[in-house]
């Protein structure tokens, strides 16, 4: 088995092992302070504790709360079982793709398990500028995904475009 195999799923623990108990604090210490949370630089950054049902931005918040569980639990248990053949098929050539997968895979499982035991996932990272503009509340999960896309973008992008012969005009 490649060195990039383990890294990934050792990778994949990593973020399990961040989120899950992170998670669990967010809901004993921000709970209690409710929405405002805690400021932790004024004007920017926020912990605040949130119980997300829906998926990333809302989307399909017009379902029933129960179809729209089914759905997002559903799709993140198949995107496990694919990111894992994808690892294990020996398709995974470079030490950063393997980077990037165990970061999704990772984050995957991270939401997955909340949505199976609590119906819910997580969320207390709150970013803004001045108190007008505010991105979706996250957590360490979501980070590792963002983080994860972002490298196969980089990869696919730049490392793959510099590799690719190029086509010069006859």
């Amino acid at each position: 088995m490649p060195r990039r195999i383990p890294l990934a799923f050792g990778l994949s623990a990593l973020v399990i092992a961040v989120d899950q108990p992170t998670k669990l604090w967010a809901a004993r210490a921000l709970a209690p302070l409710g929405r405002t949370g805690m400021t932790v630089v004024a004007g920017c950054f926020n912990l605040a504790y949130a119980e997300n049902t829906n998926a990333a931005f809302g989307i399909l918040h017009v379902l029933p709360y129960a179809v729209r569980q089914q759905i997002l639990t559903g799709f993140a248990l198949v995107a496990a079982v694919v990111l894992v053949y994808v690892l294990l098929s020996g398709r995974v050539h470079r030490t950063w793709t393997a980077v990037a997968t165990g970061l999704i895979l990772g984050g995957d499982i991270g939401n997955v398990i909340d949505r199976i035991r609590l119906g819910y996932v997580v969320d207390f990272i709150v970013w803004h500028v001045g108190e007008h503009y505010y991105w979706p509340t996250f957590n360490i999960a979501d980070s590792a995904i963002v983080v994860g896309v972002f490298i196969l973008l980089w990869l696919s992008y730049y490392v793959d475009r510099q590799k690719a012969p190029s086509r010069q005009p006859a």
